[in-house]
């Protein structure tokens, strides 16, 4: 009799979760389903519609049989526009070195499959991918996915969730392959300016051990600026660097096509070539009609999507102006993307991590907010303001009784 068949997870699974996000937001969704009143203030999501310009693109390409294979790294057209919307966030690259070109780029399913081609390129076993702290979930386990080893370089709510050039300076090593940079931030709002992400690049090209040492600049809220500082690009600020530089972006949050799952990167002939093979061995080309929605989406002017960055504004002043009537809540104002990052150790119970205080709220309160520790700050939690703004300000009028013990 043959023994029985038990599986056994490949071992690059090993210290790999479950996004916490997906898992909380699955959580609600089945609570409302049961009738429960909850303000869900988890999702990454933005609530606004698809631009009409992109369902009209997608009817015409229904009507036009787009239905096939497109080319691995995306169709011309969009590629193009790709590069060109590069070129205008970093003059200073171009000036430098010429223009991006559309074999520069290479579209990809979200910015999420742009990342994990790029670690998946990049890393051997046992290389470091930097990673600022906090940090969106995804990228540590993405990295042991592909062989790597995160090395955690942890910020402070004091200095701004940003990490500093002497944090870095003292972080790379030899075995420092990739460093990874989201600004603005998920899922702290921080946004670094150009001086500061200057001052970084500088960092990695005198560094004696930085040789290696490409970066990952994850810019994908770059149009929901909150502030008068403006966006600025990583290889923008250091464009003696820009050939080491791997831009990704795409149009889940600046025009609300999460579900379309269009990203892209933006990089070097060299490290191009190499993400579109891999690209070809793994999914091929992207949703077909995606990549002309996305095309008619790229077509609009920065004007169409102005009136969404102001009522995400207005949104966050709404949230900011309630929970500081939680007097023990540290928060710094966010200056981009739609989430403010709470600190709630003055709140914690005995025992209790952020984890734990979510459970409570969300039982307690009626309120959903994702834990702090999967982003690398236990004592934190996240909340979104991408939700209406009468639903956001009943969620954290909720949270602010609960915690002052209405």
């Amino acid at each position: 009799m043959s023994a029985p068949f038990q599986f056994v997870p490949s071992r690059r699974l090993d210290g790999v979760t479950e996004s916490a996000t997906l898992r909380l937001n699955a959580l609600v969704n089945q609570l409302k389903a049961q009738g429960r009143d909850v303000v869900n203030l988890t999702a990454g999501e933005p609530d606004f519609n698809v631009p009409d310009v992109a369902k009209a693109a997608v009817e015409e390409g229904l009507r036009k049989n787009l239905s096939k294979y497109t080319p691995a790294a995306g169709i011309p057209a969009l590629r193009e526009r790709i590069a060109r919307r590069t070129n205008l966030q970093q003059p200073s690259v171009v000036a430098r070195h010429g223009e991006w070109k559309a074999a520069n780029v290479v579209v990809t399913n979200g910015g999420k499959q742009a990342i994990f081609n790029a670690m998946m390129a990049c890393l051997d076993a046992g290389d470091e991918v930097l990673v600022p702290s906090p940090f969106w979930l995804s990228y540590p386990d993405m990295a042991r996915l592909c062989g790597g080893e995160p090395r955690i370089v942890r910020s402070t709510l004091e200095q701004g969730w940003k990490i500093t050039p002497e944090q870095l300076r003292k972080a790379i090593t030899p075995r420092s392959r990739l460093l990874l940079l989201n600004s603005p931030s998920n899922p702290t709002g921080a946004m670094y300016s150009r001086a500061e992400l200057a001052a970084l690049g500088q960092v990695i090209e005198q560094h004696p051990d930085a040789g290696r040492l490409l970066v990952i600049s994850d810019e994908i809220y770059d149009r929901i600026i909150l502030d008068q500082v403006p966006f600025c690009s990583f290889a923008e600020a250091c464009p003696s660097i820009a050939s080491r530089v791997i831009t990704v972006n795409g149009l889940s949050k600046s025009a609300a096509m999460t579900g379309w799952r269009v990203g892209w990167s933006v990089a070097s002939p060299e490290i191009t070539a190499v993400l579109g093979m891999l690209q070809g061995q793994t999914t091929s080309g992207i949703n077909s009609l995606a990549q002309a929605a996305s095309v008619a989406a790229l077509d609009l002017p920065e004007s169409a999507f102005a009136e969404q960055v102001s009522m995400y504004r207005r949104r966050r002043d709404v949230a900011l102006e309630i929970l500081h009537k939680a007097g023990r809540i540290k928060v710094m104002t966010p200056q981009g993307a739609f989430y403010a990052f709470l600190g709630v150790e003055g709140y914690l119970q005995p025992g209790e991590d952020s984890s734990v205080f979510c459970e409570r709220v969300l039982e307690k309160a009626g309120v959903a907010l994702v834990p702090g520790g999967p982003f690398g700050e236990p004592g934190a939690v996240r909340l979104s303001f991408a939700t209406d703004e009468k639903s956001l300000a009943a969620g954290c009028q909720r949270l602010v009784d609960h915690l002052n013990g209405a």
